[in-house]
């Protein structure tokens, strides 16, 4: 937090009602008092604030909070997701939408941490704590209390300006200046924090960031096959009986985007079975997935990531027409890639209008 102002409109300590003072020593000093503890408790709230802020920020800047849409997680329906689950998808499909977010945020923080722009913050943090709180209500995000608490904390931190608001907006006549937050009225001492305060800011913001930027493992990009995704074309497999106990495969696929060195996974069942999870390239042609079944309401994340996962260590050629062979682990099979499966990933953005818009499906 940036250092106090030496501004005050307390009147000096040795005026008296003959020089025109209005109050006596002793009751200048205890509201001197009074304003500065107030100063203090608004710039623990604010720095709390900041800190919140800067750290909701940095983690959608570095697209980590809601990550990448990929096409690992091409295979699950509408049906199958959570709300949650589809608002995560929704935001992490575009990383335009998240850090724009991250800098609305962001730069709330630094407002907040310099004293002459704290409304300007307060007014920025508001509004996005604001949406939100809406959006956690709206998809059931289990953070709904924090957002909350967090745009409670936004308007304590505007009620100095609050008055000042008002008036601009709907009142008449010149709007006076507004208060300026003074931790430390005594000048010797805020001439030092003039310089200390600054350089406390901004080593608040590199010591978060730099930990927000640890907190997500590395990302890079690979899209040699096996990454995309492929619908089954040949199957030396048997049917079963029961279409609900027919495990061989319908559909798969496989991310691009690595995180450390692992990247999404679906496999889709004959049965309509969805397994999840991950995979990693073990050799030029050879991949190890690790699936599980879609966690079900009332299982913890610590209980569902308890679950064995099915492991599955497989070859894969890629053939010259485009089509993938796959074997191990009980599969001989064709992959043939599933254009309608990947239009989402492949589609891409355009200005123009295409022949084919509106394109809404």
């Amino acid at each position: 937090m940036t250092a106090p102002a030496a501004e005050t409109t307390t009147p000096p300590l040795d005026s008296s009602p003959a020089d025109g003072g209005d109050y006596s020593a002793e009751k200048r000093i205890g509201r001197l008092a009074v304003i500065t503890l107030g100063w203090w408790a608004h710039g623990g709230v604010r720095f709390l604030l900041a800190a919140a802020m800067l750290y909701y920020g940095f983690a959608k800047l570095v697209l980590g909070q809601f990550g990448v849409a990929d096409a690992g997680d091409a295979l699950i329906t509408q049906g199958e997701m959570s709300p949650m689950g589809m608002l995560w998808r929704m935001v992490a499909f575009s990383p335009l939408f998240q850090v724009l977010a991250g800098l609305a945020e962001f730069g709330a923080a630094i407002a907040l941490l310099w004293r002459r722009s704290v409304p300007l913050g307060a007014v920025i943090a508001a509004g996005s704590m604001a949406l939100v709180f809406v959006l956690n209500l709206g998809y059931d995000v289990p953070v709904k209390q924090i957002s909350l608490a967090l745009l409670i904390m936004a308007l304590i931190v505007l009620i100095p300006w609050m008055p000042r608001l008002a008036r601009a907006f709907v009142g008449r006549g010149e709007v006076p200046r507004g208060p300026l937050p003074t931790l430390i009225p005594w000048r010797p001492l805020a001439r030092v924090t003039d310089i200390l305060g600054p350089i406390a800011a901004l080593g608040l913001v590199a010591l978060i960031g730099y930990g927000v930027s640890q907190m997500y493992p590395q990302r890079t990009t690979d899209e040699s096959a096996p990454a995309g995704v492929w619908s089954v074309q040949e199957d030396t497999a048997e049917p079963a009986v029961q279409l609900a106990d027919d495990d061989r495969w319908s559909r798969v696929a496989f991310g691009s985007t690595l995180y450390g060195d692992a990247a999404q996974a679906q496999l889709r069942l004959a049965s309509g079975d969805l397994l999840t999870g991950q995979y990693r390239r073990t050799g030029d042609t050879a991949v190890e997935l690790e699936l599980r079944p879609l966690r079900e309401p009332g299982h913890s994340v610590a209980d569902y990531a308890d679950t064995e996962p099915r492991t599955l260590t497989l070859g894969v050629e890629e053939r010259a027409d485009g089509t993938l062979h796959v074997t191990g682990d009980g599969v001989d099979l064709v992959l043939a890639p599933d254009p309608s499966g990947s239009m989402l990933y492949d589609r891409g953005f355009s200005w123009g209008i295409r022949p084919d818009d509106p394109f809404n499906r």
